[in-house]
Parts: C-alpha cells; sequence; structure tokens
C-alpha cells in the first residue's frame, strides 16, 4: 500500500476522537518564527515578490493573550489552525536568495547567486529562470505538529494552501502572471535553501513576472543563511515517523520523475478587483458566531464560482467540493454540489446538527448558513498522479478553502476553516471521497 495512504488513513479521526494532543505543554510549542539574527535586510521592495508576500502572508494584527502561556501572539493574513503558521517563505531573484522574516518585515539576505538557475533546473521548467521571483514555500512540521502530532503534516499543506490562494489573487490582480509548480526535484530545492528535507522542506514554486530595478547587497554583507528556530526547549525536535514517510515516499529524486508526473494545466489565476480582494485578507480572521439570517444565492454561486476556478499549476484539478446548505435565499437545506445543483433534501436542523457532530462537534459549522467541504477520491489520485497526487490534492483543498474565507469577507459575511471525523463527513455527504478540509460561511 502507498505510503501516503497509509499515513491518511492512519492519521484518520474516528467519531468521539480527538486531532489534538492532549498532554501538549506550552513551554514546548515552538516559535512560529526564525531568528536570522543580524543578517543583513533589505526592503520588501527589493524583489517584486516582497510587498506581495507582506499582504499576502505579513502580521495584520498582535494581541496579547492568556492562553498558551501568555505573551503576544501575531495574528497572519492567512488562515492557519491554532495560528501555528507552520510555513515560511523564501524569494529568489536575479539578485539573490532571500528568506521573508515577518517579524522585521524585510528580506533577509541569504545568497548573492541567482536561484532561479538552480529552481528552474530542479523544476524541469526552463521559463522558471527568467521569471521576476520566484517564491518558495517551505513547511516545518514540528511547529503545528505540537498540537496536531502526526495529522499536522495535513495541517501544513493546508496552511501553504491559504497562503498562496492570497499569494496566487493578488499577484494575478497586479498583471503578475502568478503560476504555481508543485513538481519539482526535492533534494535540489532544499540544499539551495539550507532545509533538511526532514524538519523544513520545499512544499511548493510560485512563479512571479515583472522586475524591479536590483538593490544590490553591500560588499561586506552578513548572510542569514538557515536561521534559528527558537523554541523554549531547543534541541527537542519531534519525529512525525508516518509523515515523513508519507514525504520521502512522495519525493521526485530526478528531472525525469518531474517530467513524467506533470500535467500542466493552461489556466491563468482569476483576475480581482485589487482593492476590495486586499482589504478582505486584511481584515479576514476565523468568523465563529454567524447572525440567524439567509445568504442570498446569487452571491454565493458567485463565491463558489471563484473557489472552484482553474489553479494555473503545473498539475490539474483532483478536488471536488460539495456543500450543506442550511440557510440560503430560495434553497431548501440539503447536500448539494459546487454549482448549488440539489444532490439530497435533508431537514435543516438534522443536517445542522450532523454537520456540527462532523466537524468535530463544534458550533460555528453547526451555526453556519453553508458548509463548503472539499474532497478527493484518494485512492484515484494516488493511481493517477502517484504518492505526489497525495499532496498536491491537500495543498489543492487549502487554496480552494482559502479563496472562500478572503471571498467570504469580500461579500461581508464570516467564514473559518475546521477539521473534523473523517469517516463522519463521508457519511454525512453520502459518498466514498475522502474529506481533505471545510470551511463553514455565514453572515454575520
Amino acid at each position: 500500500m502507498s505510503a501516503v495512504l497509509d499515513y491518511h488513513r492512519a492519521t484518520n479521526v474516528a467519531a468521539y476522537g480527538t486531532d489534538e494532543d492532549e498532554e501538549r505543554m506550552v513551554d514546548a510549542r515552538p516559535s512560529p518564527f526564525k531568528d536570522y539574527g543580524d543578517a543583513e535586510r533589505l526592503p520588501l521592495e527589493a524583489s517584486v515578490a516582497g510587498p506581495l508576500l507582506q499582504e499576502a502572508a505579513g502580521i495584520v494584527r498582535s494581541q496579547q493573550r492568556r492562553d498558551y502561556g501568555g505573551g503576544t501572539i501575531h495574528w497572519r493574513a492567512y488562515s492557519s489552525a491554532g495560528a501555528l503558521y507552520p510555513i515560511d517563505a523564501y524569494v529568489a531573484s536575479a539578485d539573490g536568495l532571500f528568506a521573508f522574516d515577518v517579524l522585521t518585515p524585510a528580506l533577509v539576505a541569504l545568497s548573492r547567486d541567482d536561484a532561479r538557475q538552480v529552481i528552474a533546473a530542479a523544476a524541469a521548467e526552463p521559463e522558471l529562470a527568467g521569471a521576476g521571483a520566484v517564491v518558495v514555500v517551505t513547511g516545518i512540521h514540528k511547529r503545528t505538529g505540537w498540537k496536531y502530532l502526526e495529522r499536522g503534516y495535513r495541517h501544513v499543506w493546508w496552511d501553504a494552501g491559504t497562503m498562496l490562494s492570497n499569494l496566487l489573487a493578488l499577484a494575478a490582480a497586479d498583471g503578475l502572471a502568478p503560476r504555481l509548480y508543485a513538481g519539482f526535484v526535492d533534494r535540489e530545492v532544499n540544499d539551495l535553501l539550507g532545509a533538511d528535507g526532514e524538519h523544513e522542506y520545499a512544499l511548493a514554486l510560485l512563479s512571479l513576472a515583472g522586475t524591479v530595478p536590483a538593490r544590490g547587497l553591500s560588499q561586506k554583507a552578513s548572510f542569514g543563511r538557515t536561521g534559528h528556530w527558537a523554541s523554549p526547549r531547543s534541541g527537542t525536535v519531534p519525529r512525525y515517523p508516518l509523515a515523513e514517510a508519507a514525504h520521502e515516499a512522495s519525493s521526485f529524486a530526478d528531472v525525469g520523475e518531474v517530467r513524467e508526473w506533470r500535467e500542466s494545466a493552461a489556466a491563468s489565476e482569476q483576475r480581482l478587483d485589487r482593492d476590495s480582494l486586499a482589504e478582505a485578507i486584511r481584515r479576514r480572521r476565523s468568523v465563529r458566531r454567524y447572525a440567524q439570517a439567509p445568504l442570498p444565492v446569487g452571491a454565493l454561486r458567485k463565491l463558489l464560482s471563484w473557489s472552484e476556478a482553474p489553479i494555473p499549476a503545473d498539475t490539474p484539478s483532483v478536488v471536488r467540493q460539495a456543500v450543506t446548505v442550511a440557510a440560503v435565499e430560495g434553497l431548501q437545506p440539503g447536500i448539494y454540489d459546487a454549482e448549488l445543483k440539489l444532490l439530497a433534501s435533508r431537514n435543516e436542523r438534522e443536517l445542522r446538527t450532523a454537520v456540527g457532530f462532523a466537524a468535530m462537534e463544534q458550533e460555528h459549522p453547526r451555526d453556519a448558513a453553508v458548509n463548503v467541504f472539499q474532497l478527493g477520491s484518494l485512492d484515484t489520485i494516488v493511481a493517477r498522479l502517484g504518492p505526489r497526487g497525495y499532496r498536491w490534492a491537500q495543498l489543492e483543498a487549502g487554496i480552494r478553502a482559502g479563496r472562500l474565507q478572503v471571498g467570504a469577507f469580500m461579500h461581508g459575511w464570516g467564514a473559518a476553516a475546521s477539521t473534523f471525523f473523517d469517516d463522519e463527513v463521508s457519511a454525512l455527504l453520502e459518498t466514498s471521497d475522502s474529506p481533505l478540509l471545510m470551511v463553514a460561511i455565514g453572515p454575520r
């Protein structure tokens, strides 16, 4: 059996179970940020990718917390379960390789070399060598594994997807022709970044058009290279053997595997109004209380249309969406497809109860007007795209969930992603497909 399917089945959560480490200690929580010390920093405007990263993944507000041991928590522009933020980003441009330091915020100089050449070779895509910039997104499982253990590997992909949904939409609005690459030789990209491939590893590449005048590095530039993983208990980096096996099984060792796997989809990211999009990304947060009012059906159709729109990527879509409708004008309660075609009628109260239970007994999916589920036939996906297809399915689910959350705010609504009891969701929707992620949406 495939290691990725072994992983997925082993990390399903049964009814009345939990996806959390209930014995986790606050003082063992990893920092969601790296410390690059006194490495030289360049302004974000030094790369076409810098301002985009700030808008799509920067800090949007900070708050003193009483939970999690107190201190300050920084909320970022993309959705992350528990605000654990297991995603880092790097920028490759003609001027060198940089890390996005979200706290400064700035670009940390890691190397003078034109890293686009290495990335283009690793991705078997010569056009990347001439990109205005390439954003490399990486995952750090320990940040989310602190709370979600092995299942945290799913969260890594979901969070990468919500960040990338912001980046794709903003880049398209700026006319930067974004394109996503999920296929590349893993070791070559990891080595470029100084990532070990086990505790931190490359997830995806995002190419951007456009150019920015070179700012240049000083002759005495101090390079950050990999940065420190600040943690209250240094040296206690946990291991997640199931996730490690799944990641290794889905890695590419040479460009021949990349070329054989790739099925480029001829698509462009849908272009939205730039100001409305940016404002919604800044305002987005996980809304868990909804007004008791129905959503307008026309606006919901528009939101679902964007969430379903093609993704400009090097592999085709493998995820479908199903919608549970509890309160939408002109629609009876029930289960619908993404085009709002009725699949099965349901009693509203019974539907709300069932959805709330399937969503790990949480109130906000029960109270929402609609819930949108990202689903995939994992056996079919892996048979078609190999183990790498599992990564793409989870990443695609995150991108579509990210669109739903930001799009809900563009309509003046609220939204929040949710995890779930896996088999209960499949039973609720009467499908053999696996749930990958879900988003509750409702009026505020």
